[in-house]
C-alpha cells in the first residue's frame, strides 16, 4: 500500500454512527410529511379556511397539526441537518487530513446543494436540500466556538428576530391607529388617505369562506411541473436562500451543534436534571404552540396588535422542535435503543432517499402527471394518506438495509464526497 493510499480520508464507518441522531432524523423526516403533503395537495395550504375544509371537523383537524407539526419536525430536521455538518467536519479534523478536511466539507456541501436543485426544479419547488447547503457553509467558522461563544451568536440572531417582530407589531399597531382615526370622521371630512386606511383594515379583518370550486388539476404533464417548479425556484435568477427562514435555519442549525458539544446526543446523562429541564422546555413550547396556532386557525383575521403576543408568536416551532428533540433523544436512549430493529432508526439512515421519495410519491398521488387527486381531499382525510406513506416508506427502508449499509442516495452522495480521493 503506498503512501498516497493511505492518506486517503475514509467516510464513516457504521460503527462510528450515533444511533440516537438516525432514530431523531426519522422521526424529523416522517414528520415533515404532515405538513408538505398540504404543499402537494391544495392551491393554498397555508390558509386555515380556503381549501380542503368540508366541516368543522377539518378546522380540528387543521388545528392538532399545526399545532402539533407545523414547522416542528422541519426545525428538528434543520437542527440535525447542523449536527451532522459538525460532526462531518469534526471527525475530518481529527483524522489530520488538513485542508483536504475543507475541500471534503466543501465539496459534500456543493453534491447537496445540488441534489436540492435537482429535486427543486424536477420533483418539488418546496426543497430545503440547498437551502440548507448554502447555509452549512456559515457553520464553518463556528466549529471552533465553545459553546459559550455559540449561545452569543444565537442571542444575536434571537434578538435580530425579535426585532423584526417589533417591527412587524409596530406596523399592525400604526395601521390601527390609522383606521380608528379615520373611521371616527363623517363621510365628508374623510379624505382618500383616510379611505385607504379603512380599507386595508377592512380587508385586512374581513373573515374568508371556505373555497370549494374546482381548480382544476395543475402539472399535468412533467414539463408543466419543470416549468412551474422554475417559476417557484428561482435559483437560476439568484435566489439562492429562502430569505424568511434564514436565521432560523441558522439558529436551529447552530443550536445543534450546542447540544451536540454538551454530549446529550450520545449520552443524556451528561447534562443534570435533563428530564426537568426537557418537561419544562416542552410544557412552555406546548403553550406558546397553542396559542399561536389557535388564533392562526381560529381567529386568523383577528391581527396581532400587542408587542407581548407578537413576541411571544416569534419562535413557536422552534421551540417545540427543540423540545421534540429533547424528549425522543431521551426515549430513545432511556427505553428503545434496547431493540436490535427500529423501524424509525432505518428510516432516519436513510432521510436523504426518504425526503425525496416523499416528493416522488406526493407528486404522483396529487399532480395531473400522476393520479391527479389535487384539491380532492379533506385536511382530515390526508392524515390516512399520510400513515399510508409512512408505513411505504418504513418498509422500504428496512428492506434496503437489510442488504445495503446505506440508503441509494446517501451512497451516491458519499461517493461524490469522497471520489475524487479515491486514488487507486
Amino acid at each position: 500500500m503506498t503512501s498516497a493510499t493511505q492518506s486517503v480520508p475514509q467516510p464513516t464507518s457504521l460503527s462510528e454512527r450515533i444511533n440516537s441522531l438516525d432514530f431523531l432524523r426519522g422521526v424529523a423526516v416522517l414528520g415533515i410529511l404532515i405538513i408538505n403533503v398540504e404543499s402537494f395537495s391544495y392551491p393554498d395550504p397555508w390558509s386555515p379556511y380556503k381549501y380542503g375544509f368540508i366541516n368543522a371537523v377539518d378546522q380540528n383537524t387543521r388545528f392538532w397539526v399545526f399545532f402539533l407539526a407545523q414547522g416542528k419536525f422541519f426545525s428538528m430536521f434543520t437542527l440535525l441537518f447542523g449536527v451532522g455538518f459538525y460532526i462531518f467536519l469534526e471527525r475530518l479534523e481529527r483524522k489530520e487530513t488538513g485542508l483536504k478536511a475543507m475541500d471534503i466539507y466543501a465539496r459534500r456541501l456543493l453534491w447537496l446543494f445540488v441534489f436540492g436543485i435537482v429535486h427543486a426544479y424536477f420533483i418539488w419547488d418546496g426543497d430545503v436540500l440547498y437551502h440548507y447547503a448554502a447555509c452549512g457553509f456559515f457553520l464553518f467558522p463556528f466549529r471552533s466556538f465553545k459553546i459559550k461563544q455559540l449561545t452569543a451568536v444565537l442571542l444575536l440572531l434571537t434578538g435580530v428576530l425579535l426585532y423584526n417582530s417589533y417591527e412587524r407589531t409596530s406596523n399592525v399597531q400604526k395601521q390601527f391607529y390609522e383606521y380608528t382615526q379615520a373611521i371616527g370622521l363623517t363621510v365628508e371630512e374623510r379624505t382618500e388617505e383616510h379611505q385607504k386606511s379603512i380599507d386595508v383594515w377592512e380587508r385586512r379583518t374581513q373573515p374568508g369562506e371556505p373555497d370549494r370550486s374546482d381548480v382544476g388539476i395543475p402539472r399535468a404533464t412533467p414539463y408543466q411541473s419543470w416549468v412551474a417548479n422554475a417559476e417557484h425556484t428561482k435559483v437560476h435568477k439568484g435566489a439562492i436562500f429562502y430569505q424568511g427562514i434564514l436565521f432560523r435555519t441558522l439558529i436551529m442549525m447552530i443550536l445543534g451543534v450546542v447540544l451536540y458539544k454538551l454530549g446529550i446526543l450520545r449520552d443524556y446523562h451528561s447534562v443534570k436534571y435533563y428530564w426537568p429541564v426537557t418537561l419544562f422546555v416542552l410544557v412552555v413550547a406546548l403553550t406558546i404552540n397553542y396559542f399561536r396556532y389557535y388564533h392562526w386557525s381560529f381567529a386568523y383575521f383577528e391581527p396581532v396588535k400587542e408587542q407581548w403576543r407578537g413576541w411571544l408568536f416569534t419562535f413557536p416551532k422552534e421551540a417545540l422542535g427543540l423540545a421534540y428533540i429533547l424528549l425522543f433523544n431521551g426515549l430513545y436512549q432511556k427505553y428503545l435503543k434496547r431493540f436490535s430493529v427500529n423501524a424509525i432508526s432505518y428510516a432516519g439512515r436513510m432521510a436523504l432517499t426518504n425526503y425525496i421519495l416523499q416528493s416522488i410519491i406526493c407528486g404522483f398521488i396529487f399532480y395531473g402527471y400522476g393520479l391527479g387527486k389535487y384539491n380532492q381531499y379533506s385536511r382530515t382525510e390526508l392524515l390516512p394518506i399520510v400513515v399510508g406513506i409512512w408505513i411505504l416508506q418504513l418498509t422500504i427502508s428496512w428492506l434496503w438495509l437489510r442488504r445495503f449499509t446505506q440508503g441509494p442516495l446517501e451512497k451516491l452522495w458519499r461517493k461524490l464526497t469522497y471520489q475524487p480521493f479515491d486514488i487507486k
